[in-house]
């Protein structure tokens, strides 16, 4: 085998490492290059002629193939040659892909194949399928290599789902189905999530239900996904179906399977939905286990809202509950502002044998002090320490918090002095807590005394600053905090801090401002953030910093979201620019994003524009804020006739009209002295349970008075 001088090797790390000023004095170095020297005598003298390596691809993959150890020198090489010659072969880019997953480098292999999947077919020089072929080709036929396949199949489905190309994506489960590297279950939840977060909920249901047929076996997740997108589309019959396939299945699912599926409907927010699952489970005796019971128990009422009247059914039903159980209890009455009948049923749970742990008593002094029971919380600490149970460092920073919470300060600073003649040493979180919980009681001086007698300041007690003056709404101070510093903070205060700041008309600027400052930190803001910034601009009708904002994102290949058009469409129409409007709309659908009702009813304020016709040509449904609109629209021209056939419509499509149209039509029939008409709206709105507005009412009330002082005129 022959072996690559070191001296290109070496040049080819220079190339790919020196600074962008080195690589500018290459190019005119390049150009004098002296034909007669052969190849290797220009590697010699000094000089890497990139074009050469058009010409010899064995070269190239040569190179590469010795970088195996060293997947980022092999990924800038070949990311370097692309900006210099021709597009690199298929197999060059087979073998980085070879050399990435065999490092293990998942992340990055994601972000090469969205960079590569974005170029096109043309753009690469290559279809998906040939670079599939390539990889398969390169390494030895047997498991490793349709591991090896399914694991870049799998990628290439999330880099589509990720440029929001979901059709592709699809045609890669069926394009490899054939050579046995079908993706796995996890890329097909990871683009049914994408499709979920596009709006396109009818397209992940069809997915799943098209690419089940390829023999995947869907886990939990994934069901949890389906049934997702059918809530999200009001599907009530098709989550019953779903429901109603998974219990009868054949062969049966494990009950593993079911808890799996019960946590991610809670952690979903369709806790209803799991705890409609549990009867059904256990009369199937699939959860027969007493603490499989528990457990699923547990999990529906961490997120169920009505979770004391569920731990009373279960209680009824006889089930089984142990101390973890009740915890969960004291916790939901504690948050409710229950905390009578949380210390009461801790009493009831004691009477029947069960001996409460240190966690049972910190959930109850917990809810104690969020409740402003510090007095309760005390003797609870109190009883606790005489069962020869002693207070760990969970149940102080809880206690002490929430003392400073309720503005109680030298009692918050006496707990932490217990404390430490306890020999339970304050930690950082401890002092967190005191810091914040002093913040929110508005006792800023005295958090901030106290931050400076700490003796070990931490970045954690200056993210605990921020976000405690972020929670009292003192946001001019938590914003000098946050420049005051001279390191990084998390990502997720810098979230908070920025949603604040957008949440006041005021502060946006300062929001732009800390969203340029932590970009220089490196801490690099996402769709979410940029999208809540250009909502803020549009709501103080700044659209100018609005677009700004929005060609930033483009600018980094990032789609913008529906959400994030709509508001942008509606400022428009909002200041009159309707010419904008309508361009930023065909650039919205041009870029793939669906409108939804929202959308349409925002562009009637466009008067050429044909609303309908889009409508139809997107399948969008008027819903009843659509026709309230066009009623709304025909009361202000005084076309009454117009305004009520409208309103027919509306009932005549199936849609049942709420207080909102009916208050704009009666509106409209007061304003052009139709009393009679409004009168007897207002009768059909009493008829059918639906209670005026004081608005209505007045209106009705106001226009009787007008034409009693008319007639009387005459």
């Amino acid at each position: 085998m022959r072996v690559i001088p070191i001296s290109l090797l070496s040049h080819v790390r220079g190339l790919i490492r020196r600074a962008p000023a080195s690589r500018l004095y290459v190019v005119p170095a390049l150009s004098r290059t002296n034909p007669t020297i052969s190849y290797s005598e220009q590697v010699k003298e000094g000089y890497f002629d990139c074009k050469a390596l058009e010409f010899n691809e064995i070269e190239v993959l040569r190179v590469l193939n010795s970088m195996k150890d060293d997947p980022y020198l092999a990924l800038s090489f070949l990311k370097r040659i692309e900006g210099n010659v021709a597009l690199p072969s298929v197999q060059a880019y087979a073998t980085v892909i070879r050399i990435v997953c065999g490092c293990g480098l998942d992340q990055k292999l994601n972000n090469f194949l969205v960079e590569l999947v974005r170029k096109g077919d043309k753009g690469r020089g290559f279809s998906v399928m040939d670079l599939l072929k390539a990889v398969g080709e390169a390494e030895e036929e047997g498991k490793g290599s349709l591991l090896l396949l399914s694991r870049l199949s799998s990628a290439l489905v999330k880099a589509y789902a990720n440029l929001d190309m979901f059709d592709q994506a699809i045609d890669i489960f069926f394009q490899t189905s054939p050579l046995g590297c079908v993706p796995d279950i996890q890329a097909l939840s990871f683009l049914m999530n994408r499709m979920i977060a596009s709006g396109e909920n009818n397209m992940a249901v069809a997915t799943f239900m098209q690419i089940e047929r390829l023999g995947l076996d869907a886990d939990a997740n994934t069901y949890v996904l389906v049934v997702q997108a059918l809530c999200r589309n009001e599907d009530t019959k098709g989550v019953e179906k779903l429901l109603s396939r998974l219990l009868n299945s054949e062969p049966r699912k494990c009950s593993v399977f079911y808890m799996n599926f019960i946590e991610g409907l809670c952690l979903n927010q369709m806790a209803g939905i799991a705890n409609l699952v549990l009867q059904p489970l256990r009369d199937a005796n699939i959860l027969v286990d007493k603490s499989d019971i528990g457990i699923a128990y547990r999990r529906v009422m961490g997120n169920f809202s009505e979770a004391f009247d569920l731990f009373k059914e279960f209680r009824e039903m006889n089930i089984s509950l142990d101390k973890v159980c009740y915890n969960v209890a004291f916790g939901a009455l504690g948050k409710l502002g229950k905390v009578e009948e949380a210390i009461e049923l801790f009493r009831e749970m004691t009477g029947k044998g069960i001996a409460p742990d240190v966690i049972n008593y910190t959930t109850l002094i917990g809810g104690c002090c969020l409740q402003g029971k510090c007095f309760d919380a005390f003797n609870l600490m109190i009883e606790m320490d005489g069962t020869g149970k002693t207070p760990d460092i969970v149940i102080y920073n809880v206690f002490a918090g929430g003392l400073a919470r309720n503005g109680l300060v030298q009692e918050a600073f006496d707990t932490l002095k217990l404390m430490e003649d306890r020999g339970v040493k304050p930690t950082s979180v401890t002092h967190n807590m005191v810091i914040e919980g002093l913040i929110v009681a508005g006792k800023l001086d005295e958090a901030e005394a106290f931050y400076e007698r700490l003796e070990h300041k931490s970045w954690e007690n200056d993210a605990s600053m921020v976000k405690g003056y972020c929670e009292a709404g003192c946001l001019d101070q938590a914003f000098e905090r946050f420049i005051s510093l001279e390191y990084p903070l998390p990502k997720s205060v810098y979230f908070t801090l920025f949603t604040s700041l957008c949440a006041e008309n005021d502060h946006i600027s300062k929001a732009q401002d800390l969203l340029e400052r932590i970009s220089k930190l490196g801490v690099e803001s996402g769709k979410s953030m940029v999208g809540k910034l250009i909502c803020a601009w549009c709501r103080v009708n700044n659209v100018r910093n609005a677009r700004q904002n929005f060609n930033v994102l483009v600018a980094r290949g990032i789609i913008p979201d529906l959400y994030t058009f709509t508001i942008m469409i509606n400022t428009y129409c909002r200041l009159n620019e309707l010419k904008e409007a309508y361009v930023l709309f065909i650039r919205m659908t041009t870029m793939g994003i669906k409108p939804d009702v929202v959308t349409c009813t925002v562009l009637l304020n466009i008067p050429k524009f044909d609303t309908k016709r889009e409508m139809k040509a997107f399948d969008v449904k008027p819903d009843v804020i659509y026709y309230t609109f066009l009623i709304a629209q025909q009361c202000k021209i005084q076309d009454l006739q117009e305004a009520e056939r409208i309103f027919a419509e509306m009932i005549e499509s199936g849609l049942e009209p709420d207080v909102v149209p009916y208050t704009a039509l009666i509106a409209g029939c007061c304003r052009n002295g139709f009393v009679h008409k409004a009168v007897t709206l207002m009768q059909e709105m009493w008829e059918k349970g639906i209670e005026p507005t004081k608005a209505s009412l007045s209106a009705v009330h106001y226009a009787r008075l007008k034409a009693k002082r008319l007639r009387s005129r005459k």
